[in-house]
């Protein structure tokens, strides 16, 4: 076992924007303990997450220090809509020299008790889910959320593909259904792809209409946001969006260039003609040619295309898991003062 950092005894605090780089190397330490299968974040990253819409340092965010480093610590995200149910988003990251039972269930319990005032001060009344992602190295959070009640409502495959190796799949263009066209992303159609994400994800599980606020931030406007290797498929008569796929390139680049496929929606009458699999194939190609080494997604394993075996035909292998664990309750209304 790792040993503790120091034997002063623990700070808990809010996060600040200037523990950012602090905080990347406490999570590229826990990465490391947990088989490395998540995301590197660099302090530019990390400040990005803190900044995020729904954030608030002061009032939504705890952490462990011994001396001036962290060993902990907890955030809540609200959603700036909350639809039908609000699914409130927690993330836990733990040394893994402190992973004491005790720790973790603080933790854990900050988590419930501060997204259930922070709900209440927005969206008293509606039903709140709060929810939380572990991928399969991260079983000492699984086992602690089991304990604290949550149930394991999704699973997902992390699969990727070596596309220097690909080469059979990977040739020429792809069939593009006709009457259509594939043009990389521009901030021209933003508005109008937001518009379409929002419809096209208006009755899927686990999602909400997002704010143009969010969408930017999270999405578009992320600095890890590829446009170059970000497709629509847009109709050649009216310009609508149909289909597309928006990628981003995790940690920089670096020798063996990985291309994140992040986003991508199709409109629901749609499905089935094929519209996906040529943005995907596209997107796959472009990557190979501007010198990605490889291609990762994760996939929803209740999704149509994972359980029909569309991403092993494209070249793409399972390298890992990820479940999203969710505790729902229906906080009573606050009673109005007298």
């Amino acid at each position: 076992m790792a040993e503790p950092l120091t034997t002063a005894a623990p700070l808990w605090r809010p996060l600040a924007f200037a523990d950012a780089p602090r905080l990347a190397a406490l999570l590229a330490v826990c990465e490391a303990a947990d088989g490395g299968v998540g995301a590197v974040r660099s302090a530019a990253d990390v400040h990005e997450d803190l900044s995020a819409p729904g954030i608030d340092l002061d009032t939504g965010t705890t952490s462990v220090w011994c001396g001036d480093e962290p060993t902990a610590y907890a955030t809540t995200r609200v959603r700036e809509r909350a639809g039908s149910v609000h699914q409130l988003a927690l993330d836990i990251a733990v040394h893994p020299a402190h992973r004491t039972g005790p720790v973790i269930r603080r933790l854990v319990d900050w988590c419930r008790s501060t997204g259930a005032r922070r709900h209440h001060e927005l969206y008293d009344g509606v039903p709140l889910e709060l929810h939380i992602r572990t991928h399969h190295g991260r079983g000492w959070l699984a086992e602690a959320l089991d304990g604290a009640g949550y149930r394991r409502e999704r699973s997902y495959r992390g699969l990727r593909v070596d596309l220097h190796r690909e080469n059979q799949r990977l040739t020429g263009a792809p069939a593009i259904p006709e009457g259509t066209e594939i043009v990389p992303f521009d901030d021209a159609l933003d508005t109008k792809l937001l518009a379409a994400r929002n419809a096209i994800f208006a009755h899927n599980w686990g999602s909400a209409p997002m704010t143009a606020r969010t969408w930017r931030h999270t999405i578009t406007g992320d600095p890890c946001f590829r446009p170059g290797t970000s497709f629509l498929l847009l109709s050649r008569r009216n310009r609508d969006i149909l289909c597309y796929l928006l990628s981003t390139e995790p940690g920089g680049v670096s020798a063996d260039r990985e291309l994140y496929l992040a986003n991508a929606g199709t409109q629901p009458a749609l499905h089935g003609r094929g519209l996906y699999s040529a943005v995907f194939t596209h997107t796959l190609i472009r990557a190979k040619e501007q010198g990605y080494r490889w291609a990762v997604a994760d996939v929803d394993t209740t999704n149509p295309m994972a359980t029909g075996g569309f991403y092993e035909r494209m070249g793409l292998r399972p390298f890992r898991t990820w479940t999203t664990h969710v505790l729902p309750f229906t906080p009573q209304p606050r009673r109005p003062s007298p």
